[in-house]
């Protein structure tokens, strides 16, 4: 042998690089290849530095769903976010409590509406102002020319009524 003690040779079995794990599967789109490890270490959280394909991740997604995994889980483990989940598994992605559940839809701009304060919260998201803060920046705008300051600038009379 070549040096090698006894009991410790390898003897590896040449593979090709067609004959790793994947698995082609029949949904209602078609055909689709998954990577059974790739799916399996994500499975078990061990996707560290690699994604998977979106097919393996929903095909994932629906095993962690049928072992009861929480869904924000769920969505670090495949790489998906949670309107992602709720897309491909609608009416199954839920809180674990109304207590944690955040709201749909985010208030415009709460109490700040009619504002120049509520102008500005839309223009830092990058949105259009509602109507009731443009006017509310408009008022302010008055009030600056007129005393050289927004402190005490009157908040928009569309809203205050």
């Amino acid at each position: 042998m070549s040096g090698v003690r006894i009991g410790r040779q390898r003897h590896w079995i040449r593979v090709t690089s067609i004959s790793v794990p994947t698995v082609w599967m029949a949904t209602a789109e078609g055909l689709v290849c998954l990577d059974l490890v790739a799916v399996e270490l994500a499975a078990n959280g061990l996707r560290k530095g690699w994604t998977l394909t979106p097919d393996e991740a929903r095909y994932t997604a629906r095993l962690l769903l049928d072992r009861e995994v929480p869904y924000s889980i769920i969505s670090q483990r495949v790489g998906a976010n949670t309107e992602t989940l709720r897309s491909w598994f609608p009416g199954e992605i839920a809180p674990a409590s109304e207590q944690l559940a955040r709201p749909q839809a985010r208030p415009q701009c709460g109490t700040r509406r009619g504002t120049r304060r509520g102008y500005r919260w839309h223009r830092a998201r990058l949105e259009p102002p509602c109507p009731d803060c443009l006017e509310g920046n408009r008022v302010a705008d008055r009030h600056y020319k007129e005393h050289g300051t927004y402190v005490g600038a009157p908040i928009c009379t569309a809203v205050a009524a």
